[in-house]
């Protein structure tokens, strides 16, 4: 088991960065890098689904405008031993549980007693054809004890969440889940670029969508981080924003945080103080002491354009107004910037899986086979293995 350590990082949490790569003999799943997956905590097991996958370069499939497939696959990572981080003891279930389609940029969350995950939107891909938009449902559930899919089904009530990937989503303690925002585009059905500033929520034990249509909520959002906090209020940083249908986005500024009460049903805007870049692509997840959100990586480009957001790694304060930003210097090797990676809290350690490497200025694509630079360009990024960082408590 893991243990903690009162000489933890921040007296918080420890950070543990798991690769894909550097396996050594005693594990044959060894999982291909890869973005935008989803990765969600069930008792001492992260189970991964899907992602963005890269074509190796000397690939006969590889060309400019085919450079990654998205990913099928289910697997977890077993948590309830120590390990390092160069021997991660991944389990590849994709023959049992594999997914109905190639997915990325979705949401997952747990509920219904701990025993059902639920994916909220995201992109689906056909794994023949390489086609989008393989179904019209954006819900799918997946049983952990069946190891099976399942959509929403009949005897769901209320209007539906309309397809759409990159929402900022959390379940509450009643198997409520809260989906706000998102975007469309060409890969989710859509021949216009699309973001939303509506609020859905689904209720896991009556099936039942509603669509919150209340004032003082946040202008159009895509890609921003949710955090739920003990007393019921969820905690929206970062993303971009757009002031029309089709319109390009903007970055959205960090010190702008807007708060729902799952309580009061009600929206509300608070303060940051801190000099932060803005960022797409982090995560966010509740320290231990249940006021401090950590957040970790992202990107202030967006599509093809990609730029470290800088500090990589920041606190956020919200015990008291106005909230703070701090970014405390950290011990051991520092990872590199990444973005669309997952981070996962067990018991003190924030686990931060797989996503893409960013550079200040230019995007290494590495052949993830033999970790050597074989391409270079100032404008496109690819997901990669990250060296190893460092080890698990033994």
């Amino acid at each position: 088991m893991l243990t903690t350590n009162s000489k933890d990082v921040f007296f918080l949490l420890s950070t543990v960065f798991i690769l894909s790569q550097n396996f050594l003999n005693g594990h044959s799943f060894k999982p291909e890098p890869r973005g935008g997956h989803m990765a969600t905590l069930v008792n001492d097991r992260i189970y991964f689904f899907g992602g963005s996958r890269p074509i190796p370069i000397t690939s006969p499939a590889w060309n400019q405008t085919h450079q990654y497939n998205l990913s099928d696959e289910v697997f977890y990572l077993d948590l309830s031993s120590s390990f390092t981080v160069n021997l991660p003891p991944f389990t590849d279930l994709s023959a049992i549980s594999r997914m109905p389609f190639g997915c990325e940029r979705g949401t997952t969350v747990l509920g219904y007693s701990g025993v059902r995950i639920f994916l909220v939107g995201g992109v689906q891909q056909n794994m023949v054809t390489f086609g989008y938009n393989t179904t019209n449902s954006s819900l799918w559930i997946y049983n952990i004890n069946s190891q099976k899919w399942d959509t929403n089904g009949p005897g769901t009530y209320g209007p539906p969440l309309p397809r759409r990937r990159s929402t900022a989503t959390v379940i509450d303690k009643n198997g409520v889940i809260y989906i706000f925002g998102g975007r469309v585009g060409v890969d989710t059905g859509s021949d216009v670029f699309i973001m939303f500033d509506d609020l859905f929520t689904l209720d896991t034990s009556l099936f039942e969508w509603s669509n919150l249509s209340l004032p003082n909520h946040p202008p159009k959002r895509n890609l921003c981080t949710a955090t739920l906090m003990p007393d019921g209020k969820i905690i929206y940083i970062g993303g971009v924003t757009q002031s029309f249908a089709g319109g390009p986005p903007t970055r959205v500024n960090m010190n702008e945080i807007y708060i729902f009460d799952t309580i009061a049903s009600a929206w509300s805007q608070k303060s940051a103080l801190g000099n932060i870049d803005p960022r797409v692509g982090h995560t966010a997840i509740l320290a231990p002491d249940n006021y401090t959100i950590v957040i970790f990586g992202g990107t202030q480009g967006y599509v093809l354009r990609q730029s470290t957001s800088y500090p990589t790694f920041v606190l956020l304060d919200v015990k008291s107004e106005p909230f703070q930003y701090s970014s405390p210097q950290t011990s051991g090797m520092a990872p590199p910037p990444l973005s669309y990676h997952t981070a996962t809290l067990y018991q003190n350690y924030m686990i931060v899986v797989f996503g893409n490497i960013i550079f200040p200025s230019i995007i290494l694509i590495i052949d993830y086979y033999t970790d050597n630079v074989i391409y270079i360009r100032d404008y496109f990024h690819i997901f990669i293995d990250m060296p190893s960082i460092r080890t698990m408590i033994d």
